[in-house]
């Protein structure tokens, strides 16, 4: 499954970085006209907007743009913010490398187009390949197909979080319930226990489990999932960690989980959500 996902991601990749520097140079024709002019080198504008090109995709490489999956809901906003902010500096880097050095002549309208095309194609691109992913998981191919172990509030909420996530490349074939106590979940199904775990998998096709229940078994899951090659998730709930108090924090180069407790309350919840959502984002601090 990942292997198609990156190759689609890659394209958008190579797509992207052809359209951007067809954009700068679609700029300049646009401004100076297709007589090239002997006052704006086209060569050297040329040579310059492939630098500024490749500052641009790579600062979307690096700021995680092309994620897989795709960012949704409101974490959506955050991409198209990206697409901005690497303009912005691709076409700052080409005002001081191009035109300064000219000393008298500057074509502000240049960088405008520039940046405006740019952006363009960029968002054009994004809404095309974001239908490309989302038809993956609409037509339930090129998708994890997953059993959950558990059959609990956590797996339920997992369930319409996937379900409703375009992008999430996920299929929920079914649930365990470990003890056998519940015979029906909202969202899927119950196929059984856990001593059905094996012969589950092998007749549903299952590639992908997701441990929400059964902390005790957590080591035998772990070694069949290895032993099938099957992807193995499970969530913090497990050690009664919850989603929005948990972090992956890298202490001395070892990644580890850091739990944080966030209660506010009143008139300043919506004060240090904010604070707080900025630190997590700019500095990736508690």
């Amino acid at each position: 499954m990942s292997k198609t996902w990156i190759y689609v991601r890659v394209t958008q990749i190579i797509l992207d970085v052809i359209g951007v520097y067809a954009s700068f140079l679609l700029a300049y024709l646009f401004r100076v006209g297709f007589i090239f002019s002997s006052d704006f080198s086209f060569t050297l504008f040329a040579a310059m907007s492939a630098a500024a090109t490749f500052l641009w995709s790579g600062f979307m490489i690096f700021a995680k743009y092309y994620r897989i999956p795709p960012r949704s809901g409101k974490r959506m906003f955050f991409d198209i913010t990206l697409i901005f902010i690497g303009g912005a500096i691709a076409n700052g880097f080409l005002i001081v490398s191009y035109f300064f050095p000219q000393e008298i002549l500057f074509s502000r309208l240049i960088s405008v187009y520039s940046f405006l095309f740019g952006c363009s194609f960029l968002l054009l691109s994004q809404f095309l390949f974001r239908k490309i992913l989302a038809s993956f998981k609409k037509k339930e191919k090129k998708v994890y197909r997953t059993l959950i172990i558990g059959a609990n509030r956590v797996t339920e909420k997992l369930i319409k979080a996937i379900t409703n996530d375009a992008y999430a490349p996920y299929k929920i074939i079914g649930v365990i319930d470990p003890y056998g106590l519940e015979s029906q979940i909202k969202g899927s199904v119950i196929l059984g226990k856990l001593d059905k775990l094996e012969t589950v998998s092998k007749q549903e096709g299952i590639t992908a489990i997701i441990q929400c229940d059964a902390f005790e078994h957590t080591l035998n899951i772990i070694s069949f999932c290895d032993e099938k090659n099957i992807k193995f998730q499970f969530d913090p709930a497990l050690r009664g960690i919850f989603e929005d108090n948990l972090r992956i924090r890298e202490t001395a180069g070892i990644n580890l989980l850091s739990f944080v407790q966030r209660d506010y309350s009143g008139a300043k919840k919506l004060r240090f959500k904010f604070i707080d959502s900025v630190l997590r984002q700019v500095f990736d601090i508690d």
